[in-house]
């Protein structure tokens, strides 16, 4: 109910502006003022069954051929993570239908490329449990998986199969990071609180909040989207409701945690996101130093237990 009521105070409120000084603070103090860059890399993209009515690959609109990343092309973006010293983690991302040997292939090919401070991830569809078993076998540490706003409205996935695919990740020793996305206008404060703490129940280590973006040809393009200052509100109210416990959190979560995007994603129609969105390693860096953080190869989930209890 708190969260709720501090969601409802306009942006540009002395409140508003109050409650997002107040988060900034509490993160700032929690990581010491350090950064952390993940990178995403879509590895298996095309048309995807999941038919997201949000998704640049969606089924039914998308223009994506099949595509599937060779390794020397991998080999050359894992590299780049590796060469900025600056990266603490890469994910791979596919689409919901993948041939599971497609992905195990790129998680192989990461294992030799990445030095081993770096986490390898995986953002992929619905798995069997034996699947997530291989994939923790190959190296996999963290998966990132959502049960989103709108599952099965404006998706083709049943929202149970999704919630299972977190427990199961979690039963088979991948730690699961998630995040109350894609945000629209049309979401309400009480949808975006109820599904931040249900991931927490839902054995995930770590959410954050993100928004929906407009992609044009999508079922949802022209829907809207929430401004910057609306999404920083909500992040600011689910960090300081959490009493810095470590549960907000992730790259996708902000204050001071960023991903940076490569070859296809669902937020753009470029074949090469770094060309579209341009959303580089570079330009996150320069985002990040410019907000007054001092970047760390290493991982900064913004919290340690001694923080906390300060």
């Amino acid at each position: 109910a708190e969260c709720v009521r501090l969601m409802g105070c306009p942006e540009e409120s002395s409140e508003g502006r109050f409650i997002v000084r107040s988060a900034d603070a509490m993160a700032r103090r929690l990581c010491g003022n350090t950064a952390s860059i993940g990178v995403q890399i879509g590895v298996v993209t095309g048309p995807c069954v999941a038919d997201c009515g949000f998704c640049s690959f969606a089924m039914s609109t998308t223009k994506a051929d099949d595509y599937v990343m060779p390794r020397d092309v991998l080999e050359g973006y894992l590299r780049e993570a590796a060469d900025s010293g600056i990266v603490s983690s890469v994910s791979l991302m596919t689409i919901h239908n993948i041939e599971l040997n497609d992905l195990l292939d790129a998680v192989a090919t990461a294992k030799e490329v990445l030095p081993n401070d770096i986490e390898i991830c995986v953002n992929t569809g619905d798995l069997t449990f034996g699947e997530m078993q291989e994939l923790r076998d190959a190296g996999v540490s963290k998966a990132y998986h959502a049960l989103r706003i709108g599952e099965g409205d404006d998706t083709r996935l049943n929202p149970l199969d999704r919630f299972n695919t977190i427990r199961n990740f979690v039963r088979a020793g991948i730690e699961v990071v998630t995040c109350v996305e894609p945000i629209g206008p049309e979401h309400t404060d009480r949808e975006i609180v109820r599904l931040f703490h249900s991931a927490r129940e839902s054995g995930c280590s770590l959410c954050s909040a993100a928004r929906r973006l407009d992609v044009p040809g999508t079922r949802m393009h022209r829907m809207g989207e929430i401004s910057a200052s609306r999404l920083e509100l909500i992040r600011s109210v689910l960090l300081l409701s959490t009493g810095g416990d470590g549960f907000y959190g992730g790259h996708y979560g902000g204050f001071g945690q960023d991903f940076a995007e490569y070859a296809g994603s669902p937020k753009d129609n470029a074949d090469y996101s770094e060309a579209g969105n341009g959303n580089t390693l570079q330009a996150v860096a320069a985002r990040l130093r410019s907000a007054g953080y001092v970047i760390r190869p290493h991982s900064c989930l913004l919290y340690t237990s001694d923080a906390a209890d300060d």
